[in-house]
């Protein structure tokens, strides 16, 4: 069983660009370019939690222990400490404290 005649152009023949430039044609869309996104900066800014990211350290109950009574006697937190310490620590390689 083949087909015979009809006036229907191989699938190879039609690009799909004219393809798409045809159906865009007859549909009566049109079609716009998106919008770039705007640009992002280079530190989250937001309020609250939204804008920071967590870390968890694991360490010996004995240095939570010291770390504890340490925020304590500053009357500080642990987190404010972390903060401080990441701090120290970007200093001593040479980048920004931005903790």
């Amino acid at each position: 069983m083949s087909r015979k005649g009809g006036s229907r152009k191989p699938a190879a023949a039609v690009m799909p660009a004219q393809r798409k430039a045809a159906i865009r044609a007859r549909s009566g869309v049109e079609r716009r370019k998106p919008e770039p996104p705007l640009p992002t900066p280079a530190y989250p800014i937001g309020k609250g939690r939204k804008a920071l990211k967590g870390i968890s350290i694991y360490m010996h109950p004995l240095a939570k222990d010291v770390l504890d009574k340490i925020a304590k006697e500053q009357d500080r937190t642990v987190q404010d400490l972390g903060l401080e310490a990441l701090n120290l620590l970007f200093r001593h390689y040479g980048e920004k404290p931005i903790a």
